[in-house]
């Protein structure tokens, strides 16, 4: 899959999610558009569409309800998309959305494919297994992989990957849930005993390589204070790419 290949699939799934049109995208670097879900754009859990960013190479995405649309527009329409997540925008944002009942419930860094990687040198001495969605659901009552394997009903998981210590027993796991059609997360766990030794980074790889010749795109999402996690998705063959802004409703 190329370079362009993935940023036309990306960019179809962002106007999904922000009620946006291919001409006002073509038109605009800032889209900010009335919400409207739409069929298969990505939502789960308690995220709602009253308003969402979402930032991609100094573009931005946005949908906002029409009790802020207005709002919305005066202050972002200009904004530079870039700077979006300064804390004094995302305070006065939160301030904003906690006058209809709603707050921002997070910010995260988003990595997608570097077409241009060329592997990463290890030698696993673990043996590994694959599981599908069938063996998945079998893992659901006793989970050590949180981050690997959530067990959301609208995102459900399609696939993961295990490396086994002597034993046979799981000592690390990447697992992908199907987010929408087109982009399946990447998620990923190791025990700390087994940490700081390369496997995060030797099972999402190879995740991210299954999917791919699934015809699928993966992903890789982060907290921005995550360095860790992100310095994975680097090694795996991702670069940072989008970041998106959630909101959900407030409760004391």
């Amino acid at each position: 899959m190329t370079r362009e290949d993935i940023d036309r699939i990306v960019r179809a799934q962002f106007r999904l999610d922000t009620n946006c049109s291919p001409e006002d995208e073509a038109e605009k670097i800032i889209n900010i558009n009335v919400s409207s879900p739409k069929e298969g754009a990505r939502y789960f859990d308690d995220i709602l569409p009253y308003f969402r960013a979402i930032i991609y190479h100094g573009e931005m995405y946005m949908c906002a309800d029409s009790e802020i649309i207005d709002w919305c527009r005066e202050k972002y329409s200009l904004y530079k998309p870039e700077w979006f997540c300064k804390y004094k925008n995302l305070r006065e944002l939160d301030g904003k959305l906690l006058e209809k009942g709603y707050r921002i419930k997070d910010t995260h860094v988003y990595c997608l494919p570097d077409t241009g990687f060329e592997g990463y040198d290890f030698d696993a001495p673990y043996e590994v297994k694959w599981y599908d969605r069938e063996e998945i659901m079998k893992l659901r009552d006793d989970n050590p992989f949180t981050n690997a394997l959530a067990f959301i009903p609208d995102c459900p998981d399609v696939i993961s990957v295990a490396a086994l210590d002597d034993n046979g027993i799981p000592v690390a796991m990447a697992g992908a849930s199907e987010d929408c059609d087109a982009l399946w997360q990447i998620g990923i766990d190791v025990k700390p005993e087994y940490g700081h030794r390369g496997i995060a980074v030797y099972l999402v790889t190879m995740l991210k390589e299954r999917i791919l010749e699934m015809g699928k795109i993966p992903f890789y999402g982060t907290s921005e204070s995550h360095s860790n996690s992100l310095n994975v998705a680097i090694k795996s063959g991702f670069l940072p790419a989008f970041t998106e802004v959630f909101c959900c409703k407030y409760r004391q």
